[in-house]
């Protein structure tokens, strides 16, 4: 059975082509009827028409299937099917972002969470054909982005993150590994990543037992910290205003929030991860760039796949093949 592999787009190819082949078969018809109105009597028909017209005709009609065969070539036919071997290399990266409100402290300016999305971005830069993700998290958690190779699409999902994006707030890191749990569980031929950006709060406190779920599927956990020692107060939406603006616990204290490095690297550690920091600069992430790379080099097992046949360059030798004779054939009579 015919299939194209340019289906989506036959809804453009299919009409312009039929409306050139409409403006072509106008124009012949215009020619004719031009050539008609200029004949006088008198006038030998020699005179004003020197070709032949069942040349012309027969070069009207090559142009005519040359046009409906370049169709057929934009929409790429295939049939029949053939099986070949592939080799899966690269990496899955699945990256949780921290969109708890204690993210948006300025303790890193702008704050913690324009800092994260800029380790992000530097990440899903710096990939190359490797497939990204992105999971959300404040008090519950959600996949934002699938695992993609579209860098664009990912980047947009990435902007949009903000606390407002997760009903319930808090921060429940366990709950980020349950939902990259859910990801990672099904058997992929890639080596998988996982990266963790918080500032470590965690008011949960369940993460053991996904612990052992990522030992289990043999996916490392790399946690990035962001957030000062010291720690700071938690902005009300993020501005630059100062004082009653800021989260307040119920006895009306001015709530602090504190990077908790501790729980991050007990995470990293126990799936054969690191742990990273990132409060004063980027260059940190570098690491987690190296141990992509190396993960590039090596391949991952291999399957076989079945494929459709591409059958495009038969009707483009026609194609040419014809063209070819319309330029040969001469409607000047000798």
């Amino acid at each position: 059975m015919i299939a194209f592999g340019n289906y989506k787009y036959i809804i453009y190819i299919v009409p312009l082509t039929v409306l050139i082949v409409f403006l072509f078969i106008f124009y012949l018809y215009w020619k004719k009827k031009i050539i008609s109105l200029h004949l006088k009597e008198g006038v030998l028909r020699e005179e004003l028409i020197i070709g032949s017209g069942r040349v012309s005709g027969t070069k009207a009609g090559i142009i005519i299937v040359s046009l409906i065969l370049a169709a057929f070539v934009l929409l790429r036919p295939q049939w029949g099917e053939k099986v070949r071997q592939v080799n899966s290399e690269g990496s899955d990266v699945l990256i949780a972002l921290d969109v708890s409100n204690s993210m948006l402290a300025k303790d890193i300016k702008p704050s913690r969470l324009d800092r994260a999305k800029d380790a992000v971005r530097w990440i899903a830069r710096s990939l190359k054909g490797d497939r990204i993700g992105l999971i959300l998290f404040a008090g519950d958690a959600f996949l934002q982005c699938p695992l993609t190779n579209d860098t664009g699409a990912f980047m947009m999902f990435l902007d949009s993150a903000a606390p407002d994006s997760v009903n319930i707030q808090g921060t429940s890191i366990g709950g980020a590994l349950d939902e990259a749990y859910k990801v990672f569980k099904k058997k992929r031929l890639t080596s998988r990543m996982f990266v963790l950006i918080t500032d470590g709060e965690d008011h949960e406190g369940n993460i053991d037992s996904a612990i052992g779920k990522f030992k289990e599927l043999d996916v490392s956990v790399y946690t990035v910290g962001i957030g000062r020692d010291k720690g700071d107060f938690i902005p009300v939406g993020d501005n630059d205003r100062s004082g009653d603006i800021y989260f307040r616990d119920d006895q009306g204290k001015l709530i602090r929030t504190r990077k908790n490095p501790h729980l991050l690297k007990k995470l990293a550690g126990s799936t054969g991860g690191a742990y990273i920091d990132i409060s004063h600069s980027l260059s940190g992430l570098k690491f987690i760039l190296e141990v992509i790379s190396d993960q590039q080099k090596n391949r991952y097992g291999s399957r076989i796949v079945k494929e459709r046949k591409e059958q495009f360059a038969v009707f483009g030798l026609i194609l040419a093949m014809l063209l070819t004779f319309e330029l040969i054939i001469t409607e000047r009579k000798e």
